[in-house]
């Protein structure tokens, strides 16, 4: 009688452990909101992943990039864009190992304006500030002021005559960083002379505005237009001449500050009066 009763409480053992297997729900599959995405470089974004049946058991996943250097992830799906390129993100189950991917692009942009890596110390953005493109001539800054005008003159000028240290990164004076925001800023005078001495000029057009292809130590290149410049109400030389504000004051004279120039068979770094309308092509780190 007792070797019976042993023999049937293993039984009732045996068919709980049955029904205990049989009640889990197994994950057949899981989705991901978003199949592609882009990002900036710096941005953000949050993947949800439903992971499938509704009611499985065991829902948890891990997530993993295949480029981590370009686009991380982390255990709750949030992407970060760290340097331009792509990358692929994989969502995976626990239990059945069941994956689903996002591709993702990060771009090389910062605050919605995008920059070129030409191999030198700083980023050049791809466009002037106030242009939509790359051979737009955009919008005309008096040294040191962060707002656009229509008449360049010296008494309207607000920096002319005034002593200011070099304003690269200064709100107050530097227009890329007041109207752009982030890491955006006028170039200073070493990442303009490296523009000059460390990459390869070529005067050309690009749809039909006349301009330099500066071509960096890495094969990347940039389009600076020949946009002339500002004096009074008047737009002087554009298409002949290119006029591009540094950060640099003149040492000897606050009349004065440093800026890019060129013709179609030269490029220098000098000094000009203040109150003239220059473009400005922002840097970033």
């Amino acid at each position: 009688m007792k070797r019976f009763t042993i023999l049937l409480m293993s039984a009732v053992l045996v068919s709980f452990a049955a029904c205990k297997k049989d009640s889990l729900i197994y994950v057949t599959g899981v989705e991901i909101d978003a199949t592609e995405l882009e990002l900036e470089v710096g941005g953000t974004a949050v993947l949800t992943a439903t992971v499938l049946p509704e009611n499985a058991t065991d829902k948890t996943v891990t997530w993993t990039s295949s480029a981590p250097d370009i686009a991380s992830v982390d255990e709750n799906g949030t992407i970060s864009g760290l340097s331009a390129g792509n990358a692929v993100v994989t969502v995976t189950t626990t239990d059945g190992g069941k994956t689903a991917e996002c591709s993702v692009t990060v771009i090389p942009a910062i605050n919605g304006h995008e920059y070129v890596d030409l191999g030198l110390s700083a980023k050049w953005a791809t466009c002037n500030m106030g242009a939509e493109n790359p051979w737009d001539y955009g919008d005309y800054y008096a040294w040191g002021e962060i707002v656009p005008k229509e008449e360049f003159t010296e008494e309207n000028s607000l920096t002319y005559g005034i002593d200011i240290p070099d304003i690269s990164g200064d709100p107050e004076y530097d227009a890329a960083r007041a109207d752009w925001g982030g890491t955006w800023r006028i170039p200073d005078e070493t990442e303009m002379n490296e523009l000059i001495e460390k990459c390869d000029w070529e005067w050309t057009t690009d749809h039909d505005i006349n301009g330099f292809r500066i071509t960096g130590p890495n094969g990347n290149s940039i389009f600076l237009p020949a946009a002339g410049y500002m004096n009074g109400t008047l737009l002087d030389y554009a298409g002949d001449n290119g006029l591009y504000w540094g950060s640099t004051p003149f040492e000897y004279n606050p009349i004065y500050s440093y800026g890019l120039g060129f013709l179609s068979s030269y490029q220098g770094y000098g000094i000009d009066h203040r109150y003239y309308g220059y473009s400005i092509r922002p840097v970033t780190e």
